[in-house]
C-alpha cells in the first residue's frame, strides 16, 4: 500500500511540473521566426567542412509550411551545396533546421557566398533569405 501511495505522489508531481502550453506571438496565421539569417565562417582551410545551421520556429497560431526544398543561390564562389530541411511542416511552437554543409578543395579558394531562398506560407514573409559566407585559404 505504501508503494502505491509513493507511486501516485510521484505521478502527481511529474504531471504538475509539465511545461506550460505554448502561447503564440502571432494570432490567426503562421509566423516564421529565424534565430539568425547570416552565418559567416570566416577563413576556412581547404578540405575542412563548413556547416551553416539555421533555426526557424513557428511563433504563429497556425501551421507553418516550407513549401518546397529551399533553393541555394550562388552569389560568389563556386559549388553551392544543397539545403537540408529537418522538418517541412511546423505546428505552432515547433522548430526546424536548415543545414548547408560544404567544403572546398584546391583551385576553389577565395570568398564564397550562398543565399538560401526558403519559400513559406507565412503571409508576412513568403520567402526567407539565409546567407552563408566563407573565405577559403589555399
Amino acid at each position: 500500500m505504501i508503494a502505491v501511495t509513493v507511486i501516485l505522489i510521484g505521478l502527481v508531481l511529474v504531471t504538475s511540473q509539465s511545461t506550460p502550453p505554448y502561447v503564440p506571438e502571432v494570432q490567426g496565421a503562421p509566423h516564421a521566426e529565424v534565430a539568425t539569417t547570416v552565418i559567416d565562417h570566416g577563413d576556412m582551410q581547404m578540405e575542412a567542412w563548413a556547416e551553416s545551421v539555421y533555426t526557424i520556429q513557428n511563433t504563429g497560431s497556425q501551421t507553418l509550411r516550407i513549401l518546397e526544398e529551399p533553393r541555394v543561390e550562388l552569389v560568389q564562389g563556386c559549388c553551392p551545396p544543397r539545403a537540408i530541411v529537418s522538418q517541412m511542416t511546423l505546428r505552432p511552437g515547433e522548430q526546424t533546421t536548415i543545414t548547408l554543409r560544404y567544403t572546398m578543395h584546391n583551385m576553389m579558394g577565395g570568398p564564397h557566398e550562398f543565399r538560401v531562398h526558403v519559400p513559406t506560407n507565412d503571409p508576412t514573409q513568403s520567402t526567407i533569405l539565409l546567407t552563408s559566407l566563407s573565405n577559403w585559404i589555399e
